[in-house]
């Protein structure tokens, strides 16, 4: 909701935000990730995202900087 490009829609009734169609092929990463200005989009699996975010919570608390 916060997109100034008006690239990132949201389903209020069902709690969900959505983006441009599926990813066409042969694209790796779909063209509103790559393109956005402020690198506020990610695309991978859950799995990809979770590992990147347990990444950086350890590195926080190892650090003193999470509790």
């Amino acid at each position: 909701m916060v997109c100034p490009y008006g690239v990132i829609g949201r389903h209020a009734e069902l709690k969900k935000s959505y983006r441009c169609g599926p990813l066409p092929r042969p694209r790796e990463v779909p063209a509103c990730v790559s393109s956005c200005p402020t690198d506020a989009l990610v695309f991978g699996s859950v799995e990809e995202f979770s590992k990147g975010a347990r990444q950086t919570a350890a590195e926080e608390f190892a650090k003193g900087e999470r509790k």
